[in-house]
């Protein structure tokens, strides 16, 4: 050690080097507490901006519709089969494994619900691409529940379960 480093360790002894540490970490965690709020600050303002951006677009893209004309657009029960055709060729071609599927269908009060639950195996990105583009290929299409499961800590392949319900209009 330097010969005045040496005299300021004698006159301050170890706690008070201890201090001396524990105020310079102050005054640091102080200046970047600072710079944190103003950078929390700016990213609320822009926040703010982007949502008052957003919301006459969803005003002017929200249309009313009543209860009946939300019914007439579901898909008839006629394209009911084919549209699951569709969810599972759509697993098929994102090369998911698949080991069965189970449907179950509801009707009430000219409504129909086919509940489809499907097992899949695949990376986690397979899956995520799967979802996506099996709601963007059928709006009446939901789903209602996903569980994901890891075979090992260092496998890549997910386990998941997928519940969809298609929903539509009931047959006459």
């Amino acid at each position: 050690m330097t010969a005045p480093l040496q005299r300021l360790v004698r006159a301050l002894g170890w706690p008070g080097l201890a201090g001396l540490a524990a105020l310079l970490l102050a005054v640091a965690a102080i200046v970047l507490g600072q710079r944190w709020d103003a950078q929390a600050a700016a990213l609320q303002a822009e926040a703010r901006t982007l949502r008052a951006k957003a919301r006459p677009a969803a005003a002017a893209t929200a249309v009313p519709v009543s209860v009946q004309q939300w019914q007439a657009a579901l898909p008839a029960a006629a394209a009911r089969q084919q549209r699951l055709a569709d969810l599972l060729e759509l697993s098929i071609r994102m090369d998911l494994n698949s080991a069965r599927t189970e449907h179950r269908l509801a009707t009430s009060e000219g409504l129909e619900r086919l509940r489809v639950t499907m097992p899949l195996t695949g990376s986690y990105a397979q899956l995520r691409r799967f979802i996506g583009a099996a709601l963007a290929h059928d709006p009446a299409l939901s789903l209602d529940a996903l569980k994901l499961r890891r075979v090992s800590p260092g496998s890549t392949d997910v386990d998941a379960e997928l519940q969809w319900s298609l929903h539509g209009r009931a047959a006459p």
